[in-house]
């Protein structure tokens, strides 16, 4: 009778050393986790161990080593299964948030509200030893005051929020930022930014560690725009230089730690203004931005911003006009940027479905709004009115661009077709938004001037994009007529915009405090359209009318010499402060170089060509320790050589190549993310 518990007690003791999985089966399990019989079956997740382990018997006071051994192995096994079960439970959270965006299934709460801070994430302070319940982005999960997660989580929060300047530093750099007028804060709706703003430092260990990658995105934005005007910050914050290098890193370090890869509430929002801040610390541009845009994008994919939020009833009117805004924005910077370095967008028409955001002010809709105003007309001017204005630009010159990089030619009635509807989204820009005299814009706030400027420039840049491909042929082909007046208008009244804005952004002009334009990206522009007038001077050097052709299509030869002079003279007083500048004047120099000798012009004296066709200093003298290699300009003389045999996609490889010796393994290493 007396050996019956014993038997029993060895019987249970030697059971609990399988798998649940292999228990139920009745098979041998080999006691690792995952057990290979779940593994054969693909059901290595739901391997799980339970209950204590053997117990073994006691000799002399000792355990037996085997028994020690099985018991370690139960506890680790133990510890896998639970680890492992976590990790699943997350990935299919993720998944379910993920499908309910792309199906349409009920969107999940924390997502259509997003005022809600305890939704977001709670963190109670350090000081509470009796564990936490964290409701988070990922799910619900309670977190005993001794586990090791919570030593980790409360170090990496404290970690951060060290990080923060002063809360009188840290408003006014906010403050610059949100009231900066850059298109960047469209995807900040103004009063909820307040008010978690406030909450956040009433409360700042209640927030997700994503809104701190949010908010040190913002002051890192603040910095790097202040740093472009060439003023000091208005607080006593240091090297401004270094602060914003300070709160690079912590931007990045937020997103990492908040798991970027995974969608989440100011995740994708954060990654943006990073993104730009990133575009804003060179004069130059950089392959590398494009790279962070393009991960942007990814990850706002994978949320769900590239369809329209009408397909989904559970996704608030609020959150899905912010998601319109920010989708707007993201697009627009995605076809300027990969035109840019030469590459093909990432955003694809057929890939989204979203809407123009509408016509209206942040006062207009809050979280608690439960239908969105309609609207406003297009003549009332609201923040959204100039993203409104280039999207549908932008739009068109997307499809300009993929023809540009396309390998299959398009007929003529196609680009006719594309030059149409380039037309008429530039009609549809709003009144306060079209080009007008500078001497009629003295009371005109200077970021709209700028404004203007820049969707004139895009329409102008399209418009010369879309028909330069012709001008080889004009000549030849008097159909394609067309096309080389609209390159030739375009490209004068470019580079004529160039000279007012740099004019007006001196000491004492009418832009001079937001002098931060013109940025990398327009330098490329500038140069195409010099290039095109200099390719009508050299194949058609005494200016004789051509057949067929409109009389105003022959623009005054010294008129158009004239302003790519013009031109090179802005450029030489640039080149101090980028290397893309310094490219592009020594591209001008060999222009102005081959024109005037080729039409017999006075060329100064003390310049050859050759000085020119490499870098316009010693490798010494180079300002800011640029060392730019020229050897890409070859196509410059390549294609002057040949007017009638012109590669424009040699010329988009080459010229508007981002690696010109700025970009080293420093350069590249210290991306954060």
């Amino acid at each position: 009778m007396s050996s019956h518990p014993t038997t029993k007690d060895k019987k249970r003791t030697r059971v609990q050393l399988s798998c649940t999985a292999c228990r139920a089966r009745k098979l041998k399990c080999d006691r690792i986790h995952p057990c290979t019989n779940c593994k054969k079956r693909n059901e290595g997740s739901t391997c799980t161990f339970i209950g204590r382990g053997p117990r073994g018997k006691v000799s002399n006071g000792r355990t037996s080593p085997t028994q020690v051994q099985d018991r370690l192995q139960h506890l680790e096994n133990l510890i896998l299964s639970f680890t492992q079960q976590q990790q699943h439970q997350q990935q299919q959270q993720q998944q379910k948030v993920g499908s309910e965006l792309v199906v349409g299934a009920p969107a999940p709460q924390q997502q259509r509200t997003p005022s809600s801070t305890e939704e977001e994430g709670s963190s109670p302070s350090a000081s509470d030893p009796a564990g936490r319940l964290v409701i988070g982005e990922e799910g619900t999960r309670y977190i005993d005051g001794a586990h090791w997660s919570a030593i980790l989580e409360e170090v990496s929060r404290e970690e951060l929020l060290d990080g923060l300047p002063p809360r009188p530093v840290a408003d006014r750099l906010v403050a610059l930022f949100v009231n900066s007028k850059e298109p960047t804060t469209a995807v900040v709706h103004m009063p909820t930014f307040q008010k978690e703003y406030t909450r956040f430092w009433s409360r700042p260990r209640d927030v997700s560690i994503a809104y701190m990658g949010f908010l040190y995105a913002c002051l890192t934005m603040a910095v790097s725009i202040h740093q472009r005007t060439g003023e000091p910050l208005p607080v006593d914050s240091g090297d401004s230089m270094e602060i914003a290098n300070k709160f690079r890193l912590l931007t990045a370090q937020s997103l990492v730690k908040a798991n970027y890869t995974v969608p989440g509430r100011y995740k994708v929002e954060a990654f943006f203004i990073y993104t730009m801040a990133e575009f804003y610390r060179s004069e130059d541009a950089q392959v590398g931005v494009s790279f962070l845009l393009g991960n942007t994008i990814r990850l706002a994919m994978r949320t769900g911003y590239h369809r329209d939020p009408r397909q989904f009833p559970d996704v608030s009117p609020y959150e899905g006009e912010m998601r319109r805004r920010v989708w707007a924005v993201l697009r627009q910077l995605d076809i300027l940027i990969s035109f840019q370095v030469g590459l093909p967008r990432s955003i694809q028409d057929w890939q989204q479905d979203v809407e123009l955001p509408r016509n209206i002010s942040d006062q207009d809709f809050d979280e608690s709004t439960t239908e969105l105003p309609p609207s406003r007309p297009e003549t009332e001017l609201t923040p959204m009115a100039y993203i409104r204005g280039k999207s549908r630009l932008m739009a068109v010159f997307g499809k300009i661009s993929d023809l540009a990089y396309s390998r299959e030619p398009a007929t003529y009635d196609e680009t006719l077709a594309l030059d149409q509807q380039l037309n008429e989204a530039h009609e549809l820009v709003a009144p306060v938004f079209k080009m007008r005299p500078l001497d009629q814009c003295i009371v005109d706030p200077p970021y709209q001037i700028l404004r203007r400027y820049t969707l004139e420039l895009l329409y102008l840049k399209s418009r010369c994009v879309l028909h330069r491909r012709y001008l080889a042929e004009v000549h030849t082909n008097p159909r394609y007529v067309f096309s080389r007046w609209v390159c030739m208008s375009a490209s004068q009244e470019i580079l004529q915009h160039q000279a007012r804005v740099y004019q007006e952004t001196q000491p004492g002009g009418l832009l001079y405090r937001d002098r931060q334009f013109p940025n990398s990206l327009q330098n490329a522009d500038y140069l195409l359209a010099a290039m095109i007038l200099c390719l009508e001077l050299l194949q058609n050097p005494t200016r004789a009318q051509t057949e067929g052709a409109d009389k105003d299509i022959n623009h005054c030869r010294e008129d158009l010499l004239s302003t790519i002079e013009t031109t090179h003279r802005i450029f030489d007083q640039l080149r101090q402060k980028s290397a893309d500048a310094q490219k592009v004047y020594a591209a001008l120099t060999i222009m102005l170089r081959r024109v005037k000798g080729a039409t017999g012009s006075e060329i100064p004296a003390g310049e050859s060509e050759e000085m020119w066709s490499g870098n316009p200093y010693a490798l010494g003298e180079i300002p800011m320790g640029i060392t730019p290699e020229y050897h890409s300009l070859d196509v410059i003389g390549e294609m002057l050589d040949a007017p009638t045999n012109l590669d424009w996609h040699l010329w988009d490889q080459q010229i508007r190549d981002a690696d010109i010796g700025v970009w080293d393994d420093t350069n590249v290493a210290d991306m954060a993310i």
